[in-house]
């Protein structure tokens, strides 16, 4: 369980700002940030992320200190709204960055890769360049690089920052049902920024005001 207790933290330009977090979200659940702009969702998924060092407050993963640790050590995966794939790497090597930067793999480390990508119904793609398929189809590949992470490096914790708000309505649909079985079939924890009511009610949601 992810859990933050009174997480605070101000931004030096704005130091009379100052925001603070409580939060629990268990494996398995889905917690969904709403609020207007500035109330500090993307914030929130910083510090988590440890992209932001909070000033006070506590947060842990399953009882351990999250603060102390580094950010590329933290038990999670990001997924924004853009993907942050290599337009010069086919889809197979860039899930398997999510296992390793450098590439070099163990045939039974490609093997898994298939697999994530056969369950996420993006096996065809594996020679295929982002820029040659779909927005869903890339948001797929960045889920599976995600999923690769979490069943090799016990990453069970994601982090979405407006993941489906590019996708057109029936790509969207299809995606958000691929990351609520990917949630559910393998015990994960997500906090998401969504402006979409309709995002809680189609997750399973619960839904966290800012």
């Amino acid at each position: 369980m992810l859990v933050l207790n009174r997480l605070g933290f101000a931004y030096p330009s704005a130091p009379d700002q100052l925001f603070c977090f409580d939060l629990a979200v268990g494996r398995g659940q889905t917690i969904i940030i709403e609020g207007r702009s500035g109330i500090g969702k993307s914030t929130l998924l910083n510090l988590i992320a440890g992209f932001l060092t909070p000033t006070g407050g506590t947060m842990t993963w399953h009882g351990n200190d999250l603060i102390t640790m580094p950010p590329a050590s933290r038990p999670l995966s990001m997924i924004f709204q853009e993907n942050n794939l290599f337009n010069h790497l086919d889809c197979a090597r860039n899930i398997a960055l999510g296992l390793r930067p450098s590439l070099t793999l163990s045939d039974t480390e490609w093997q898994a890769i298939d697999e994530v990508m056969d369950e996420l119904s993006i096996l065809s793609l594996a020679s295929r360049k982002p820029e040659q398929i779909s927005g869903g189809q890339q948001q797929r590949v960045a889920l599976a690089r995600a999923l690769i992470r979490a069943k090799w490096q016990e990453r069970h914790l994601l982090l979405f920052d407006e993941p489906f708000s590019a996708l057109d309505p029936e790509t969207r649909l299809e995606t958000i049902e691929v990351v609520k079985q990917l949630i559910s079939r393998h015990a994960m924890a997500a906090v998401m920024v969504s402006h979409n009511p309709e995002d809680a009610e189609l997750l399973d949601a619960e839904v966290m005001q800012l």
